[in-house]
């Protein structure tokens, strides 16, 4: 019986060592990593390219009348034509991330357990006030871009009044991650801009899927400049 008890005391000993051993910032800076790409999939485009303006019919007066199905099918035509000629150019499009990841609001806690249906004892409790650096060689996206630190350059606004050697594209940020107890489910946001007053915020839900891979379930557009 002695002997028993021992082994059971053993068995504790070890789980509770692994549990304190698991090492949940790294966890989830492998998840940050994972999903990036998925990111830059879903936010990235070549700003030297417009986005077609709606085209609308008007009479002689220059009143808008209806939508112009035609002439838009046309514009987006010629949209996807300058997307294939500029991606096989030269210049590569860089993006400026951030240094560091900024901080979730409160909220998102609650969007996590609403998005997934979850109660409030599924959220995950560890400590994400602060932050962490971001790794350059870390990121993964298109071979069209290279990324730089965002301290790189100029601040406020000046970093898009500035003329560069290289073509700057977009200015990403990335949060920190809120997970599930069980480390399946997670939500984070991300900042996109392109320009002055020409930016997004999202908010971005995430699982690990059969395969145990992190894949992006839904981008929520949260905030527009």
């Amino acid at each position: 019986m002695l002997k028993k008890f021992l082994v059971f005391i053993t068995v504790l000993t070890l789980l509770s060592s692994c549990n304190e051993k698991f090492d949940h910032l790294k966890f989830e800076k492998q998840v940050a990593y994972e999903v990036f790409p998925q990111l830059m999939d879903s936010l990235h485009r070549d700003n030297r390219i417009p986005i077609p303006a709606p085209a609308y019919k008007t009479d002689s007066l220059g009143n808008r009348l209806e939508y112009d199905t035609i002439e838009s099918q046309k514009s987006w035509k010629e949209f996807d034509r300058l997307k294939l000629e500029y991606y096989k150019d030269s210049v590569k499009l860089v993006t400026a991330i951030s240094d560091s990841t900024f901080l979730l609001e409160g909220g998102e806690k609650s969007q996590l357990l609403k998005f997934y249906n979850l109660n409030n004892s599924d959220i995950d409790t560890i400590n994400t006030n602060e932050k962490y650096k971001i790794d350059l060689d870390k990121l993964n996206a298109d071979n069209k871009i290279r990324f730089i630190y965002r301290s790189d350059l100029p601040e406020g606004r000046e970093i898009w009044r500035t003329d560069y050697k290289f073509y700057l594209n977009s200015v990403v940020s990335i949060s920190r991650i809120q997970f599930d107890i069980n480390k399946k489910f997670g939500v984070m946001s991300i900042g996109y801009s392109m320009g002055i007053l020409n930016g997004i915020g999202c908010r971005v839900f995430i699982r690990k899927n059969n395969e145990g891979d992190w894949v992006i379930d839904k981008i929520q557009t949260t905030t527009i400049s």
